[in-house]
């Protein structure tokens, strides 16, 4: 019996890679989304069981719906902030509507349409709180973004 080929090795490698690839971004947007490490892994792996295959699209937003349900069900605990890189703790400091509206759109790129549907609000609620976003954010400093995730 033949081992495997060289191309089905590569295969399985890139597949792996996408995959892993999927599961960070889906885990960094959940994690920006909810402040929370435990809200962010347990949003992940519900996405993961909502999604018959694990394509970065539909794991993103099966993982961005898990997130906002969770958060809505639990008290904030924002641990989560050392997790990531200083330029985008600034973020947790938006009120949720606006860092919601940031994420989806600015840092993953999800088209206007689906991230007001995701945060179940009209695109007029959509486009003002994306706006608040964006003047809110400069005004923010990365240490004043880690006081409020402390507490």
């Amino acid at each position: 019996m033949n081992g495997p080929t060289t191309d089905s090795v590569r295969l399985v490698m890139v597949s792996a890679n996408t995959t892993s690839r999927a599961v960070h971004i889906a885990f960094r947007t959940a994690l920006l989304l909810a402040g929370g490490t435990r809200t962010a892994e347990l949003a992940v792996l519900d996405g993961i069981e909502a999604c018959g295959n694990i394509s970065h699209r539909s794991l993103l937003i099966e993982t961005v719906r898990s997130t906002i349900r969770r958060r809505a069900e639990s008290t904030a605990v924002l641990d989560g902030i050392n997790l990531l890189p200083p330029e985008l703790r600034r973020v947790l400091g938006l009120q949720p509507i606006f860092r919601d509206c940031f994420v989806l759109r600015i840092l993953v790129q999800l088209p206007p349409e689906v991230c007001a549907e995701l945060l179940e609000i009209s695109i007029t609620e959509y486009d003002d709180a994306l706006s608040g976003a964006l003047n809110q954010l400069p005004l923010l400093s990365a240490v004043n973004a880690d006081r409020y995730a402390q507490g």
